[in-house]
């Protein structure tokens, strides 16, 4: 495949070759299963020990409070629904349940099945930034709030919400509070955790098809998958030994490059951003310093955002039109109307997410490409 310009990392970044080079013994030597009492699961288990004590030291929790799952969307449905059956437990009846309204189609989905199992659910406004004010989270909450959601970071326009203003709110009501830190990793400087926080590898360089949700010890939730007993018996299933090592070392990577990464990041979106915003019809979404180091997304007006997608593709540019999981969707983004955009508006816009291999060059060559495509 020739070389293109990739510009869709909120949506998938490349495997890191260090992290394929930490993998590769437990893909082919050390595949033992790790609830195994012989050599080979005592490899693999502590592979698994090791890997979760790094990832707990690069996130300044203890190693018990990280739970592997599969995805950063698992991770998402293991603490809402982990929370909520938790709760009938104890108190027999459904409470309420507060989340962002720009939140991942994940959570949006997994809180529309609680509705369904008589939970009142409230969807906490945003600005037409995208940013939520504190002061109406505040009148949202109820006695009976059993978790509130919000998203560290926004996975289409890139907005930056308060969370540790959030999580003072919650703590001081009592309110468990959990955040979606899927794509902020890597990009912002990690803060003190809350309860629950949900992590995707494949956001920062690691292996698809390994995340983890960080339970703080003060939090007992309900496991969702049922079976040995693994993680501690929250998440049962064989654990994916490659996986979580490489995770590990693609957080510990991560961390490390992150302070220069956001630097030489925010300065290539913030020229990005002038020089598109300069073409004509064209606007920001989202707020435009409160946002994600690598995010740039724009309304192109009077185009579709879909053809423009397409049309880049062809001259081998990587754009998208919103998030990854809603691709194929004929529906208008519910975050750009959450932000008040009309649903003209919400079909013509492109999301430009940067990485580690993106250059000034390569957006000046994008800036180039869009003036012919948009003066057609």
């Amino acid at each position: 495949m020739k070389d293109s310009i990739y510009l869709d990392y909120a949506a998938t970044t490349p495997l890191d070759p260090q992290v394929l080079e930490v993998m590769q013994p437990y893909l082919n030597e050390s595949w033992g299963n790790p609830s195994s009492a012989h050599s080979r699961g005592r490899e693999a288990r502590l592979a698994i020990d090791s890997g979760r004590q790094s990832i707990a030291d690069s996130l300044n929790v203890k190693p018990q409070e990280v739970i592997f799952t599969a995805s950063g969307s698992e991770a998402n449905s293991l603490a809402l629904f982990g929370v909520c059956e938790k709760w009938m437990d104890t108190k027999g009846s459904p409470g309420h349940v507060a989340v962002l309204s720009i939140e991942h189609h994940c959570s949006l989905k997994a809180i529309d099945r609680l509705k369904k199992f008589g939970w009142n659910v409230s969807l906490i406004p945003v600005d037409d930034e995208g940013i939520l004010r504190s002061s109406s989270l505040e009148s949202i909450l109820q006695d009976d709030t059993a978790i509130v959601s919000v998203q560290w970071a926004n996975n289409e326009v890139g907005t930056i919400q308060p969370i540790e203003e959030v999580a003072l709110l919650c703590k001081q009501r009592g309110v468990f509070f959990h955040t979606d830190a899927v794509q902020p990793i890597g990009q912002l400087a990690i803060p003190e955790l809350p309860d629950l926080t949900s992590i995707a590898a494949h956001k920062f360089y690691g292996p698809k098809g390994m995340g983890a949700l960080i339970v703080r010890d003060h939090i007992e939730i309900a496991p969702q998958i049922l079976g040995g007993g693994q993680e501690f018996d929250i998440r049962a299933g064989t654990e994916n030994t490659p996986g979580i090592v490489g995770m590990a070392k693609a957080l510990e990577l991560a961390i490390e490059h992150q302070p220069d990464e956001q630097t030489r990041l925010t300065a290539l979106r913030d020229e990005f951003i002038q020089q598109l915003t300069e073409l004509p019809n064209v606007t920001l979404n989202g707020h435009e310093l409160k946002r994600l180091p690598n995010n740039v997304n724009v309304r192109f007006g009077g185009n579709k955002g879909e053809t423009i997608v397409i049309q880049l593709d062809m001259q081998g540019i990587c754009a998208a039109t919103g998030s990854a999981c809603a691709t194929g969707s004929s529906e208008p983004s519910h975050v750009l109307e959450a932000m008040g955009r009309s649903k003209a508006a919400t079909s013509e816009n492109v999301r430009f997410s940067l990485g580690r291999s993106t250059t000034k060059e390569d957006l000046d060559t994008v800036v180039d490409t869009l003036k012919n495509i948009t003066s057609q």
